[in-house]
C-alpha cells in the first residue's frame, strides 16, 4: 500500500519536469528566431544600399557612354570634312602641275602624312598609321630633290617612334571583351553543402541521473541542433551565394566588363584596369573554380589586363609643317 503511494507521487513531478523543459525550450527558440530574423534584417537594408550604389553607377556609366556617343559623331564629322579638303588638295594638284611628277609624288606623300595623323588622332589606331607612313616614305625614296630631306628625315623618326610603342590591337581587344560578356552568363557557382550528416539526426537519450537544469539544457540542445545547422568550412572554401544574390552579382559582372569596353574605346587606362581588377576578383570569389568555364574567363581577364591602352602621345604635326614649308619654297616665283 506504501509503495503504490509512493509512484503516484512520483508521476505530478515528472510532468512537471518536462513542462519546465519545454518551456526553456520555447523561450530559448524565441530568443534564437528573434536574433536570425535581427540580422536577416540587417543583411536585407545592407543589400539595398548596394543597390542603391549599383543604380547611381549605371546611371553614370549611361550619362558618360551619352557625351562620348555625342563626341565620336563631332570627331566623324571632323574627320569628313577633312577628307574632302584633301581630296579637293588632289584634285587640284592634279589640274595644276601638268605632269610634274616630282611635285606629285610630294603631294601624295603629304596626304598619307595627313591620313596617318588622323587615323592617330580620331581612331587611335597606330597599326594603319605605321602603314601610311611607310608608303609616304616609299612614295620620296627614289626622289633627288635636296629640299626633301628634311621632310624625309622627320618621316624616318616619326615611323621609328610609332614601332617604338606598344601596338594594340583595339578592335580585336573590344571584340575579345564582348565575347568574354557573353559567357558571363554560363559561369557556375559552387554547389551548396545542403545534406545533413546522419548523426546529426539522431538524438542522444538523456541521461537519468542528470539534474533537472542539466537535463533541461540539453533537452534544448538537441532542440536547437534540429533547427539551427553551424557548419565549419575551411579558408580556402568559396563564400556560398543566396539564389536572389546570383542575379545581382552577375549584373554586375556585366557592368564591370561593359566598363572595361568603353574605357578601352576611350583609351582611359585607369577605368581600364580597375573593371578587368573589380570583375577577376568577383570571378575568383564566388564562383566554381574548379569548372573550365571559371578559368578560362580568369585567363582571358588577366590576359586582357596586359594590354596597354594609354592614348598615343605622337602627333605628326611638325611633318605636316614641313610639307607646307617646302610648297610654299618651291611656289615662290623666281
Amino acid at each position: 500500500m506504501t509503495e503504490q503511494i509512493v509512484t503516484e507521487e512520483k508521476k505530478p513531478t515528472s510532468r512537471c519536469r518536462k513542462g519546465a523543459y519545454t518551456i526553456v525550450f520555447l523561450f530559448l527558440l524565441v530568443g534564437v528566431l528573434s536574433f536570425i530574423a535581427f540580422g536577416y534584417y540587417i543583411k536585407l537594408n545592407k543589400e539595398l544600399a548596394e543597390i542603391k550604389s549599383q543604380l547611381n553607377t549605371s546611371q553614370m556609366y549611361s550619362m558618360t557612354s551619352q557625351a562620348s556617343l555625342t563626341e565620336m559623331k563631332h570627331t566623324l564629322q571632323k574627320s569628313e570634312t577633312r577628307f574632302s579638303e584633301q581630296e579637293q588638295m588632289l584634285s587640284e594638284w592634279r589640274a595644276a602641275q601638268n605632269g610634274d611628277v616630282g611635285k606629285w609624288r610630294v603631294a601624295e606623300a603629304q596626304y598619307l602624312i595627313k591620313l596617318a595623323d588622323d587615323h592617330l588622332q580620331l581612331s587611335h589606331n597606330q597599326k594603319m598609321a605605321i602603314t601610311l607612313l611607310q608608303q609616304a616614305e616609299k612614295t620620296l625614296q627614289n626622289s633627288q630633290d635636296s629640299n626633301l630631306l628634311e621632310i624625309r628625315k622627320a618621316i624616318a623618326n616619326d615611323l621609328a617612334n610609332l614601332q617604338a610603342l606598344p601596338q594594340v590591337d583595339i578592335t580585336s581587344l573590344y571584340l575579345r571583351l564582348s565575347a568574354l560578356n557573353e559567357q558571363i552568363d554560363k559561369l557556375p557557382f559552387p554547389a551548396s553543402p545542403l545534406a545533413l550528416d546522419e548523426a546529426q539526426n539522431v538524438s542522444t537519450p538523456l541521461a537519468k541521473d542528470l539534474p533537472w537544469w542539466k537535463a533541461a539544457l540539453e533537452y534544448t540542445r538537441q532542440g536547437l541542433n534540429k533547427i539551427v545547422i553551424v557548419r565549419k568550412t575551411g579558408s580556402d572554401n568559396l563564400p556560398l551565394v543566396m539564389p536572389d544574390e546570383k542575379l545581382f552579382l552577375v549584373q554586375n559582372l556585366h557592368v564591370q566588363i561593359e566598363s572595361a569596353m568603353w574605357a578601352l574605346l576611350q583609351q582611359n587606362a585607369e577605368i581600364y584596369q580597375a573593371s578587368l581588377m573589380r570583375a577577376t576578383n568577383w570571378v575568383q570569389q564566388y564562383f566554381a573554380q574548379n569548372a573550365q568555364e571559371t578559368k578560362s574567363m580568369i585567363e582571358n581577364l588577366e590576359e586582357a589586363k596586359k594590354a596597354d591602352i594609354k592614348p598615343i602621345s605622337i602627333n605628326l604635326a611638325n611633318t605636316l609643317q614641313l610639307f607646307d614649308q617646302y610648297f610654299a619654297q618651291v611656289n615662290k616665283p623666281q
